[in-house]
């Protein structure tokens, strides 16, 4: 009789921890799904990565705009299985951005160009290259990420 409740206490336990596929949402209309994808790399508790949005957008030939700006609350954190497993992110699709344009001197503002602009606000995540990761994001929005380095040093602040 024991072996038979051992048995289906260890089927039960694998049962309740195996592997399920998460759940992600297909994206609503105006919307498109990025999955960041990274690689794979040694030592990856050495690095970080960092997430920005971008936008390509026409812009004077004089504007010196280098990003733009939005509410990173309004970034959504979703899981593809309940309660906190596999995480996706989500972006309104209207949302709001703020661009400031500074203008140069002696220049002739008609003229228009297409700029990439990333996004002010970043976001800093631990390096995970096994697994990618959904972002649901307005289609003509992009995103990019770059990788950090960590020295895993402390040093002592003086006074």
């Amino acid at each position: 009789m024991k072996d038979v409740i051992l048995f289906f206490s260890i089927l039960y336990s694998l049962n309740m921890y195996s592997q399920e596929k998460p759940n992600y949402p297909e994206p609503e209309k105006g919307m498109k799904r990025v999955d960041l994808k990274l690689p794979n790399i040694e030592n990856s508790k050495e690095y970080k990565v960092e997430i920005r949005f971008g936008i390509e957008m026409n812009v004077s030939e004089c504007s010196d705009i280098n990003d733009f700006s939005f509410n990173i609350k309004n970034l959504e954190e979703k899981y593809g299985i309940s309660p906190f497993r596999f995480p996706y992110y989500v972006l309104p699709k209207e949302i709001p951005t703020d661009v400031l344009t500074f203008y140069k001197s002696n220049c002739d503002k008609t003229k228009t160009v297409k700029k990439k602009i990333l996004s002010s606000q970043n976001i800093l995540k631990e390096y995970n290259g096994h697994i990618a990761i959904p972002f649901y994001i307005p289609k003509d929005w992009t995103l990019e990420y770059r990788l950090w380095k960590v020295n895993s040093e402390f040093k002592n602040a003086e006074l």
